[in-house]
């Protein structure tokens, strides 16, 4: 697989344009299968620790939570859920940063920004204000 990391905002749209209003009527099999049909558009299949925790804290019901594990059981997650004091004084450093936007950085963004740069990945986002 390619040297890039899927950030959140890439699963959950994905998730989102699959699922659409309700999760009542999906399995965790369709759950695996938009998963694999994401790795495949955007061939890779890695994501960072960060990635993985913002997707599970969205869920809103045991049915979402055990869809949301399946969909993410897919997923390798890179850093192994290690994410070293290196990181957080990368997230820092890239926090920091003043932008050039009106728009705040994001302590999640900034993270998964530092852990991608320890694994010298690219990030697929598709938040525009996402730290380069």
């Amino acid at each position: 697989m390619a040297r890039k990391i899927l950030d959140s905002s890439v699963l959950v749209s994905y998730w989102r344009d699959r699922a659409g209003d309700s999760l009542a009527d999906w399995t965790t099999a369709d759950a695996r299968a938009w998963a694999n049909a994401l790795i495949e558009l955007h061939g890779t299949d890695a994501i960072v620790t960060p990635v993985h925790l913002e997707f599970v804290v969205g869920a809103l019901s045991a049915h979402e939570l055990r869809l949301a594990q399946a969909y993410l059981g897919q997923f390798r997650i890179i850093d192994n859920g290690r994410v070293l004091p290196r990181d957080w004084e990368e997230a820092l450093r890239i926090g920091q940063r003043v932008p050039r936007t009106p728009y705040r950085r994001q302590l999640g963004d900034c993270l998964v920004r530092a852990i991608a740069n320890r694994f010298h990945c690219d990030v697929v986002a598709f938040d525009t204000r996402f730290p380069r």
